[in-house]
């Protein structure tokens, strides 16, 4: 994340005095990530990378979940920490940079759900082999990642400022042949600034590991994972 991203950051969390306050505040999680859990036979342990104030960490702990909710901005955190041990739930928050060996070894899962929701699409090019081989070093077999990623509809949707936009099909191919994408839910938020553009495609994927790929973090496809 470039200085000017994290001063965004820092401005907009010390103007909110609660999660509500956040700009990207939404209530309700992705969609799919209620279809994932429905699919799975009982509750596990979850990761929220890019937890922000911890909104759908709790709602994954409500349902039963251990969760484990990471960071980097501190007031994130803080925000996130003070909202889990109000309602006396079972959430972790840690700082951290999600593509850090060093965050890898302090939560090493597995965990069988995955989250993400606007971690990837903030992340520099050279940063996304390292989160790649994070995201198939934490998953579990048969296990669900939740990602939530700016679209790019063509070739004009570029812009220099806010998330990176892909394609769904660069995003599928970015993740195959570990993960499988089972479902793609895209929508369409026309409230962006007009210097990103004034709208955005945001799509909602839904993975999943298959066991025949448990060790595909060990191989030289993941360990050489190519920037999308």
């Amino acid at each position: 994340m470039s200085v000017q991203d994290r001063r965004i950051f820092e401005r907009l969390y010390g103007r909110a005095s609660r999660a509500e306050e956040l700009p990207w505040h939404e209530p309700e999680p992705p969609a799919l990530l209620g279809k994932a859990l429905q699919a799975r036979k009982t509750p596990g342990k979850a990761l929220d990378l890019g937890c922000g104030a911890g909104t759908y960490s709790l709602w994954l702990a409500e349902r039963g979940y251990s969760v484990t909710a990471i960071d980097f901005m501190p007031q994130a955190v803080r925000m996130a920490s003070e909202r889990a041990e109000a309602a006396k739930l079972d959430v972790t928050v840690t700082q951290g940079d999600v593509t850090a060996e060093a965050t890898r070894l302090a939560h090493p899962g597995p965990f069988d759900v995955i989250l993400d929701v606007g971690c990837l699409h903030g992340l520099p090019d050279p940063l996304r082999p390292a989160y790649k081989r994070q995201i198939l070093s934490w998953l579990a077999p048969d296990g669900d990642y939740i990602l939530l990623h700016f679209g790019r509809r063509g070739w004009w949707d570029l812009w220099p400022i806010g998330p990176r936009r892909i394609s769904r099909a660069d995003i599928s191919s970015y993740f195959a042949p570990e993960l499988e994408e089972r479902e793609w839910d895209p929508r369409t938020d026309r409230g962006m600034p007009l210097f990103m553009g004034g709208s955005a495609e945001i799509g909602r994927y839904w993975f999943r590991r298959s066991r025949s790929r448990t060790s595909a973090g060990d191989t030289p496809d993941a360990r050489n994972a190519a920037s999308v």
